[in-house]
């Protein structure tokens, strides 16, 4: 993880009470589809944390060759 990610958190139990409440504010005031597809969102960043994709990191399929 880089610098910039790099969170102090006393423990795992401390940066699950952070995701959900980023979870939280990101749901606050929605209903239905915009909240299904805010929650895509967060399942999508999350599969590219998961895999080592995304901003400011290589994307291995993305080589510019064909098919990839």
């Amino acid at each position: 993880m880089s610098d910039e990610f790099d969170w102090n958190f006393a423990d795992k139990d401390d940066a699950k009470a952070e995701i959900r409440a980023a979870v939280e504010y990101l749901l606050k005031g929605t209903t239905g589809g915009a909240r299904g597809d805010i929650v895509q969102e967060i399942i999508a960043i999350v599969r590219d944390v998961a895999t080592g994709q995304g901003p400011g990191r290589p994307d291995a399929l993305n080589d510019d060759m064909p098919g990839g």
